[in-house]
């Protein structure tokens, strides 16, 4: 019945999120006539990190390395609406929140929609909700995070990924990535 709910939250999400981007003004012009970019894909290389990870029966703090790949669609220059993609390279064990049982992770796969806000220029912090699915279970996830982007030519960045990841009945990771925007 839980994840019936939780499914019903992530619907509900993703409606919002597309009505956003459908309801934007679609003009690639700025005030000043120059040109705006209302999309950007970044891809990114970066390590998930679980902190009841379990190692040979011990209990240890797991840095695992992953892949993201985003799309953002930016509604005005402080609100945008995105998919974000993650995939950890590697399998896994990990103690449930409760620490009633340990569960295997086969390099899972995580996607959620997110809704972002930019308080300054080169900073969008969001929260998103989605699901990260493995081979022996798969768990809603809500996360929250942050990206500061440094400009390097007219339509490329360097984006600092920064999240931390719930898993509903699951657990939490905290991720560090580092990727290259491209808007267009």
């Amino acid at each position: 019945m839980k994840n019936f709910y939780s499914s019903k939250l992530i619907l509900k999400l993703l409606f919002a999120a597309s009505i956003s981007v459908f309801s934007a003004n679609l003009s690639g012009q700025t005030a000043e006539g120059t040109e705006s970019f209302s999309h950007s894909f970044t891809i990114g290389i970066g390590h998930t990190m679980v902190a009841k990870g379990i190692e040979a029966g011990d209990k240890k703090w797991l840095a695992l390395p992953s892949w993201a790949l985003d799309y953002y669609y930016h509604i005005n220059p402080k609100w945008g609406v995105g998919i974000q993609n993650e995939i950890i390279l590697s399998d896994f064990e990990v103690e449930t929140f409760d620490a009633k049982k340990v569960i295997t992770r086969s390099k899972p796969f995580s996607s959620m929609a997110v809704l972002g806000y930019s308080p300054w220029n080169e900073v969008m912090v969001f929260v998103g909700a989605g699901a990260e699915v493995a081979k022996e279970e798969s768990f809603v996830l809500l996360r929250l995070g942050a990206e500061p982007t440094w400009e390097i030519g007219e339509r490329f960045g360097l984006v600092l990924g920064v999240t931390y990841d719930f898993k509903i009945d699951g657990y939490d990771s905290f991720g560090l990535s580092l990727g290259v925007e491209y808007k267009f």
